[in-house]
């Protein structure tokens, strides 16, 4: 049985302790956070290819999310913030520049959203997450109240992809044009970009974020447009 294999069945079963003890037994000194996040990604894909075969069921996909959801929370405090001492890890929040991630319709896990969360943490942003089955009109009266530079969401499921078309038209009319991403599956598998204009930023993996997030300077930049803060 691979790590991944292993950690899958871990999650399954609840595991946390454990899958605590195998992450860490495979971590090295030169591990970074995108291939820990990495892996945890392959591990959910294989839960949801356990269940695509009959061999895990709903619920065992539901307490495999929970699982793999606290491991992200305790890699992050555990190992990056002890880890890296630079000092926008702890700049007052105002000065950050901020990322709101979403969830879409029926995509109840957010496993996707909360890892992103983190590396954005990770490179001096400030995040929150917005839960699924939040309406646009929701969503975007909260943006315009606390205006994040960047809006990025993903998407698993086929049935979304008019959602996500949806979700970008109404978040590009915003009053402070900040920047659009989308991630998740369908990005790999569809030729999501021909919907989105100009200024959406396709991300089809964790390392092409990191790519994006090193390149962005975003501890001394901002994007968008979202400069008129209160």
């Amino acid at each position: 049985m691979n790590p991944v294999e292993e950690m899958s069945q871990l999650f399954i079963d609840g595991e946390l302790g454990l899958s605590w003890s195998l992450l860490n037994s495979l971590l090295e000194a030169d591990t970074t956070s995108t291939e820990v996040y990495g892996f945890l990604s392959d591990t959910m894909d294989n839960v949801l290819e356990l269940w695509e075969m009959n061999r895990a069921t709903v619920a065992d996909e539901y307490v495999a999310a929970a699982v793999c959801k606290s491991m992200i929370a305790t890699y992050y405090y555990q190992k990056v913030e002890k880890i890296h001492t630079h000092s926008f890890l702890t700049l007052p929040a105002a000065v950050k520049p901020r990322v709101m991630l979403l969830s879409m319709r029926n995509e109840d896990h957010a496993v996707g959203g909360i890892m992103t969360s983190f590396l954005f943490r990770e490179f001096g942003w400030e995040a929150c997450c917005i839960e699924s089955n939040v309406s646009i009109d929701y969503i975007c009266q909260y943006a315009e109240r606390w205006k994040p530079d960047v809006i990025g969401f993903t998407t698993s499921l086929v049935s979304n992809i008019p959602v996500v078309i949806e979700y970008v038209s109404q978040l590009q009319n915003l009053s402070f044009s900040p920047t659009v991403m989308l991630g998740g599956k369908q990005t790999s598998d569809f030729d999501v970009d021909y919907y989105c204009p100009p200024n959406t930023v396709v991300i089809q993996n964790i390392v092409q974020l990191t790519s994006w997030l090193q390149n962005s300077n975003s501890r001394t930049e901002r994007h968008g447009n979202a400069i008129n803060r209160k």
